[in-house]
């Protein structure tokens, strides 16, 4: 008997930072997140149930699901196979070889013979490694290693010489001093980046959530730079499409003063209705019909106030979420009812 609570039932939590604790979700959501590899199966998970926090990737039941939708669906079994041609009849055998022509009188001998060849001089390679230090005007000390390949001919002088040099500038300290505070600076300006990242993924966690909640279930999700799309299902055939702008902001401090933009589309092959513009206003639901598909789509497209979806600590109110998401939903599917 599993000892998991029902997958479809919000009761799961994870923690994705310091002191970042986010949820509830459902199990199904994160198992389906981890197989997609847009979550780390090392995430610190909990549920009601266990008596300490775990990881979805560590504990049995849930590791097991995620290696089964992690799995590529097998290629289907060729209906028909054309059979084999059946092989050519062996070529006839080809004619016997033309008897070989008499050998060429061998030619008289040159009058004019070539002289005979200078001998060779023997050159010997002995590599030699030098190697020097030189003041600059700064006082930096320049080290100079030169490999030098000498030729020597049999009777001990030079004919060639390659040189490879390589120049090791040492660093002097206040150059390595400003190095290090770009580091810094550029580390805390990554940390800063890193909850802004975090604070994208949870708003984008808690639509697929509203989603879900709403009976929809997921079927695609695609990450872009300028946002995300999300594609989910519904039992009848009908689709929802949902584009979310991603969250941007200087500081994690001005995430609430942003806004992002939302797109919710729903596509329906039953609507029997006439295609309607919209009378332009903000918020105004458009209907489209797609002659190629059949389907008919009511489109609407917002703008996000994050003050109204995020505490000061950056935390998601899903409630919120799924109230506005909801409604919006609700509106661009009555549309076309």
């Amino acid at each position: 008997m599993s000892s998991l609570p029902p997958l479809e039932d919000p009761v799961a939590y994870v923690v994705v930072g310091p002191n970042d604790q986010r949820g509830p979700y459902t199990l199904e959501l994160l198992v389906s997140e981890v197989a997609a590899g847009r979550l780390a199966d090392s995430t610190p998970v909990w549920w009601p149930g266990l008596a300490d926090w775990t990881t979805l990737g560590s504990h049995a039941e849930t590791a097991v699901l995620i290696a089964v939708r992690a799995q590529p669906a097998p290629a289907p079994a060729p209906e028909w196979a054309q059979p084999a041609p059946a092989p050519a009849p062996a070529p006839a055998p080809a004619p016997a070889p033309a008897p070989a022509p008499a050998p060429a009188p061998a030619p008289a001998p040159n009058a004019f013979a070539a002289p005979a060849p200078a001998p060779v001089e023997v050159v010997e390679i002995v590599e030699t490694v030098a190697v020097a230090e030189l003041v600059a005007d700064d006082g930096t000390v320049v080290t100079e290693i030169v490999d030098v390949t000498d030729f020597l001919a049999e009777d001990g002088s030079v004919v060639a010489e390659i040189v490879d040099v390589t120049e090791i500038i040492e660093v002097d300290p206040q150059t390595l001093a400003d190095y290090e505070a770009l580091v810094a600076r550029s580390s805390q300006r990554a940390s800063l980046h890193d909850r802004v990242e975090s604070a994208d993924e949870s708003l984008v966690l808690a639509v697929i959530e509203a989603a879900v909640g709403l009976g929809f279930g997921l079927d695609d999700r695609t990450d872009l730079e300028r946002g995300h799309e999300l594609r989910f299902g519904e039992v009848g055939g009908d689709l929802l499409e949902i584009e979310l702008g991603r969250v941007t902001a200087q500081s994690p401090e001005d995430v609430r003063f942003a806004h992002v933009p939302l797109m919710v589309s729903y596509r329906s092959g039953s609507f029997q209705g006439e295609a309607d513009p919209g009378d332009g206003s903000h918020g105004a639901v458009t209907i489209t019909s797609d002659e190629w598909t059949g389907q008919s789509a009511s489109t609407t497209s917002l703008f996000l106030d994050l003050q109204s979806y995020f505490s000061e600590d950056l935390f998601v109110d899903a409630a919120a979420v799924q109230r506005d998401l909801g409604a919006t939903i609700a509106v661009v599917r009555g549309k076309l009812s």
